[in-house]
């Protein structure tokens, strides 16, 4: 970096007497020419003058432009002729400035060749589309996208998507097998412009567009850009910003563009929607509305198309990575629009899959931020769920209007999976049962591990809605035997018999309200309970319980301080992969477990079953069980020691638990996990009951 200090006022007054200086001689030289073309004679030094005049008009745009990065740097917004708006405060003296950041002409000039040739492949101009593919390596530059970017402008970037709209309509209405190669190549276009604006706004290089621009940019989101030969048609500048987002979703943005542009887009948003609701998102059958230049994406499940919503396609850039999308996501008011007020305009778009994807990226990890987006996405989901659950006059629950709740669907997959990330913050809510925490005090931080605070009134209405989605239940599930699968093996390993007992009756206790949570929400929509059992009797009969988890052989041969925590390690990157590969792992069972619980008339009893198999294997794994006078079909090896249980067969399985309920403590423990169970399931409808009062 290089650096220097100017006085801006200076610097102003400086780049305008060289640009007056230049266009003086420059027409002084003009002037002498054509005095000697009349009396048909030439000199050099009339050539030198105009060359002189040229490089100084040349100059005077860096003048500017330092003059604006010192402006820049302390905050001083100008107007379009660069001096300090009415009210402005223009600190005395020099400001330093990184001249790094100044782009050289060559390239601005490189810039401004390539920046035209944008608007023409927008119109159909096959020529300049070609001439674009030279400039594909470059749009990774700092200095030339950054000069591109300036070079468009604002407005001249948002009119791009708007003309391709105008092509794709009339080809839509004379011909629909045109208009999709015409969007092929608008992808190329706008996914060159995504890139190159995506560089431009990082600011972390030492080049990128300053505050000036982004500021004009806002202004410009929320303007109407006219549609060419449409009638007068016009989309919102952002509605066009939406579709060069939408045309590279895996782009890698700024977190400054996500907070200073991103969070804009939806504060824009906001307020139509709070002005003249629901904003109309039009699809290709909308004949009289501009279509969206590139195809929009199916929706998740289903053959349809989706609508063109900028939010959408804003949500789905922010969740290429955590830092992208907690800086986005991370402001309680629009977080609370996006979930709640803005359910309408998801119904008419994906259902708020995009926001799902978008929420999970940045709510899953282990830190502090993840952990308090949870938790207040957590809150404010069950703010949406507790006005649509009622008891009717027997008892059993009741969704008073499914479909206000259908309109964000798309996000229960991913909530659920975001729940099970946090899983042992939900076990431990459910015996905390503290009330919902303030906004300052959503996380915590206890043995150096960051925590986040549910309540478990909020944990229960949620649950009833994301466990009545196939996917969103089976992630919470995962996530809880993971959980409940690492602390068993963790307690058998190090002899912790109270704290083995503990596992098993929080644990217990809050998958009875999740399997109960998965019976009610599927009753509450007149489904059949059975249903219900399906997706964890499935993974019972194929023995989840009985894969030993990883590293449990080590403990023994090396101790546990060396080998570190076997729940940590099991859990490492995070609880859905561990129940992931618990359910990769499973299937081996060989039908010897489904008669334990296949006539089961609810979730419970197989909740119970699932903690006699972890019981079992664990205690085999680490051999917690009298080695006295072993005796059985189910031993191997000399001495002989205990098969593992997903190599018996259904023999050997039955013979290994009547052995094991005479030898060891699984009896204790199971009645334990039947208690716990049936409390969490007592509990959820208790919870609800008192919530919807």
């Amino acid at each position: 970096m290089t650096f220097s200090s100017i006085d801006p006022k200076e610097m102003h007054q400086l780049g305008s007497g060289v640009q007056n200086v230049g266009k003086g001689l420059t027409e002084c030289a003009a002037q002498l020419r054509a005095i000697l073309n009349e009396v048909e004679l030439t000199h050099p030094g009339v050539a030198a003058i105009g060359r002189i005049g040229q490089w100084l008009t040349e100059q005077a745009p860096d003048l500017y432009r330092r003059r604006d990065l010192a402006y820049e740097a302390e905050k001083v917004d100008v107007d379009v002729f660069g001096n300090p708006l009415p009210g402005a405060v223009v600190a005395p003296g020099l400001t330093r400035i990184d001249e790094s950041r100044m782009i050289p002409a060559k390239v601005r000039a490189e810039a401004a060749l390539a920046a035209p040739l944008f608007a023409a492949a927008a119109r159909g101009d096959a020529n300049a589309l070609q001439k674009l593919a030279a400039y594909k390596g470059r749009l990774s530059d700092p200095q030339f996208a950054t000069a591109l970017i300036e070079q468009l402008g604002p407005r001249g970037l948002l009119t791009i998507p708007a003309a391709m709209g105008t092509r794709v309509r009339k080809a839509l209405d004379a011909d629909r097998d045109s208009a999709e190669a015409i969007r092929r190549q608008n992808r190329d276009v706008l996914s060159m412009l995504s890139k190159a604006l995506a560089t431009a706004t990082d600011v972390t290089k030492d080049v990128h567009v300053g505050r000036k621009f982004a500021e004009e940019l806002k202004q410009q989101g929320r303007a109407e850009i006219a549609a060419p030969d449409m009638g007068g048609l016009t989309n919102s500048g952002y509605w066009s910003l939406g579709q060069i987002l939408a045309a590279a979703p895996k782009q890698a943005y700024s977190e400054w563009f996500m907070k200073t542009i991103g969070q804009d887009m939806i504060r824009w948003d906001r307020d139509y929607l709070k002005e003249h609701g629901a904003r109309f998102l039009p699809k290709d059958t909308d004949v009289y509305n501009l279509p969206a230049p590139i195809d929009t994406q199916p929706l998740q499940d289903s053959e349809a198309i989706g609508a063109a919503d900028p939010i959408a396609a804003l949500m789905t850039v922010a969740s290429t990575s955590r830092e992208r999308a907690q800086a986005l996501l991370d402001d309680k008011d629009l977080l609370k629009y996006l979930m709640s007020d803005r359910r309408p305009q998801w119904e008419m778009g994906d259902r708020g899959e995009s926001l799902g994807e978008a929420m999970e990226a940045a709510m899953k990890g282990a830190d502090a931020d993840s952990k308090r987006l949870a938790a207040k996405a957590a809150q404010i989901l069950a703010d949406d769920v507790k006005p649509q659950v009622s008891f009717n006059d027997a008892g059993v629950v009741e969704i008073k209007n499914p479909s206000e709740l259908d309109r964000l669907s798309g996000i229960r997959d991913n909530m659920g999976r975001i729940l099970s990330e946090h899983a042992d913050n939900v076990v431990f809510s459910y015996f905390w049962n503290q009330q919902r925490a303030a906004d300052d005090e959503l996380t915590g931080n206890v043995d150096g591990k960051n925590t986040a605070r549910f309540s478990p009134t909020d944990l229960d209405l949620v649950m009833l809605d994301v466990a009545g989605d196939d996917q969103g239940y089976q992630g919470l599930l995962r996530g809880e035997i993971a959980d409940m699968r690492g602390k068993i093996d963790q307690a058998l390993a190090t002899g912790d018999k109270r704290g083995l007992n503990n596992v098993i009756a929080l644990n217990s206790t809050a998958l009875g309200h999740l399997v109960e949570a998965r019976r009610m929400a599927l009753v509450g929509r007149g489904k059949e309970a059975d249903a219900a059992d399906a997706e964890l009797r499935k993974m019972i009969q194929d023995g989840i319980g009985l894969v030993p988890i990883p590293f449990a052989e080590k403990a023994g041969k090396v101790g546990l301080k060396a080998v570190g925590s076997i729940y940590e390690t099991f859990i490492k990157d995070g609880y859905t992969k561990a129940g992931d590969w618990l359910v990769e792992q499973s299937g081996h069972a060989g039908g010897k477990t489904d008669k334990a619980f296949g006539d089961a008339a609810s979730n419970d009893i197989a909740a119970q079953e699932l903690v006699k198999q972890m019981l079992a294997s664990s205690a085999v794994a680490h051999g917690t069980y009298d080695r006295k006078n072993l005796v059985g079909p189910f031993l191997i090896g000399d001495p002989p020691r205990v098969k593992d249980p997903r190599d018996m067969n259904k023999d050997e399985y039955e013979s290994f638990m009547r052995w094991i309920s005479n030898k060891t403590t699984v009896p204790a423990d199971f009645k334990e996990a039947q208690q716990s169970a049936s409390v969490g399931a007592k509990e959820i409808g208790d919870n609800l009951k008192a919530a919807t009062k």
